[in-house]
């Protein structure tokens, strides 16, 4: 039995898929009958968690993409048989306190926030700009989600120094 059939035995992860992007989508289009701030306050810190995973996520396979790309022009190989990564949908599984959750964000975010891990993670824009763009992302579904409380978006990144030096993530297993 796979990991997530352990996790979601009762439903599918399909299932699970279409409740959570549901439930973003009732709680953002609902004005009348919106969800209670709880749960939209829960959907905006899930919204967090997705966002930096998928950033993460992003930075990850560009590394290993890259260094696949180094090894192949080393060996005079022909690099376009590589693939580029990409992001394959926008949902994440999200640990909580109450067990494994699935979180949604709308496509255009979330393939914005992992052009950004892209970005990112090939020194293309400092850590301050990729927080600030993440930052932008997530005060619009807040927005969305009638939030007005500040939530601040990967933190794990450390302030840019006056240099600009690029700190690229590390492709370690976790």
């Amino acid at each position: 039995m796979s990991l997530l059939k352990k996790f979601f035995s009762k439903k599918s992860i399909e299932e699970l898929k279409e409740q959570s992007r549901y439930d973003y989508e009732k709680a953002v289009k609902s004005l009348h009958d919106r969800p209670a701030l709880g749960i939209r306050l829960r959907l905006a810190n899930r919204a967090k968690v997705n966002i930096e995973k998928t950033f993460l996520e992003a930075a990850k396979l560009t590394d290993t993409y890259e260094s696949l790309k180094e090894s192949y022009v080393d060996r005079d190989e022909p690099i376009e048989e590589l693939k580029p990564p990409k992001l394959i949908d926008p949902y994440q599984l999200i640990s909580t306190d109450n067990g494994v959750v699935i979180s949604y964000i709308p496509e255009d975010y979330s393939e914005e926030i992992f052009k950004l891990g892209c970005s990112y993670q090939k020194c293309m824009i400092t850590a301050d700009k990729a927080k600030s763009i993440a930052q932008n992302v997530l005060n619009k579904i807040c927005f969305e989600l009638d939030i007005n409380k500040e939530i601040d978006v990967l933190e794990f990144l450390e302030k840019d120094s006056d240099e600009n030096v690029c700190k690229k993530i590390d492709n370690k297993p976790d």
